[in-house]
């Protein structure tokens, strides 16, 4: 990427794995004073780079058992479906949304409380794309062993 040297990259790759390192914790790992570090970061967010920082939290802290991949498939997927793929990204339940090659187009990783919340969920998709959602496959996911880089223990969901 134009802009980013391999000092760069390794910081990403530190707070890929480390989020909450600090910035002389991170200085001392690159090389760098803290002050570098800092200027690092905000050119990589202006970059964008980083996009965000946030916590992984274990779904189960929200009562939140039943972990889900939702697999789309369209009729038709092109600019027109953006709008509800938007829509569908503020929804609560929605832990990351992709549009993929294949012949499911979108994958969905959703939270929820129970079944009967999967159900209403899927009724919800089946609404907000209508006619051109063709079929929805529903996976319960059983154990979980890395997530945003961290890895786990196969922690049950």
């Amino acid at each position: 990427m134009p802009g980013i040297d391999e000092k760069d990259r390794e910081i990403l790759r530190i707070l890929r794995r480390e989020g909450r390192i600090t910035l002389t914790e991170l200085g001392k790992r690159v090389k760098l004073s803290p002050a570098s570090v800092k200027n690092r970061l905000e050119k990589l967010e202006k970059l964008g780079a980083i996009k965000g920082y946030s916590a992984i939290v274990d779904p189960a802290f929200l009562d939140e058992y039943v972990q889900v991949f939702f697999e789309l498939k369209l009729a038709i997927d092109d600019h027109t479906v953006d709008q509800i793929l938007r829509r569908l990204a503020r929804m609560d339940e929605v832990q990351s949304l992709h549009r993929r090659s294949g012949e499911r187009q979108i994958l969905v990783r959703a939270s929820f409380h129970d079944t009967e919340e999967v159900k209403e969920f899927a009724g919800r998709l089946r609404r907000l794309f209508g006619k051109n959602l063709e079929r929805v496959e529903v996976t319960l996911i059983i154990d979980t062993f890395k997530e945003n880089w961290v890895p786990g223990e196969g922690k049950r969901h």
